[in-house]
């Protein structure tokens, strides 16, 4: 698996206050998983534009490595109309070595009352520019995604995505790597149903290293 920066790894997927966090962009997963060990812990704060206008939702979403092909988290939601409880999920990578990609299962939503949605991924790095494409089966639907993440520095990434069906979006967002283990995001997200309004999904998130990177 290629080591990405650790901008791309912390600021953590929440696409809906109902999903639950996984490594990915802001609104569609990629075939990366946390190394070993890892942890993350990513704050997210959804609204309308503009930003002062208030808060949608708000969350803390938290992700662990297990070994070199597993990831796994719980996110609580902390939103005054967000159901009890907390929200699980996972993935894992396919080995896929001689294929020239990476390709990635995983579920989430679960929680108690919820039914799970289920997911795959596939990534193709080229050079500083990456690919994504899936499709994720929920109860009331299955819908196509794809989307694209480019190093526009060390530090600085654009991400832009889309996430089919009336119910979900698309999205563009700036990720900044503020240090080696602090990152942040924003996104404007465009939703595909001409009822809603456009929002803002904002993250900040740590990433804590795994014994194995020997600190």
């Amino acid at each position: 698996m290629v080591r990405l920066p650790l901008v791309l790894l912390i600021v953590l997927l929440a696409a809906a206050p109902a999903g639950a966090a996984f490594s990915g962009l802001t609104l569609i997963p990629t075939a990366d998983v946390l190394a070993g060990g890892q942890v993350c812990l990513d704050y997210q704060v959804d609204g309308p534009f503009p930003l002062a206008s208030g808060v949608d939702a708000a969350l803390l979403n938290t992700q662990c490595g297990i070994g070199t092909h597993l990831e796994a988290g719980m996110d609580l939601d902390f939103s005054a109309e967000a159901p009890a409880g907390a929200l699980f999920n996972g993935k894992v990578l396919v080995p896929t070595e001689r294929m020239g990609f990476a390709l990635a299962l995983g579920s989430h939503n679960i929680g108690e009352g919820l039914k799970a949605t289920t997911y795959v991924v596939a990534t193709k790095e080229l050079r500083a520019l990456r690919l994504h494409a899936g499709a994720q089966r929920s109860s009331e639907a299955t819908d196509g995604f794809g989307g694209v993440d480019y190093a526009l520095s060390d530090r600085l990434q654009l991400w832009a995505e889309r996430l089919a069906g009336d119910e979900n979006a698309s999205a563009v967002t700036l990720a900044y790597q503020l240090t080696e283990r602090w990152g942040i995001s924003l996104a404007w997200q465009h939703p595909n149903s001409r009822e809603a309004d456009d929002s803002y999904s904002l993250h900040v998130g740590c990433a804590l290293p795994s014994h194995s990177a020997g600190e």
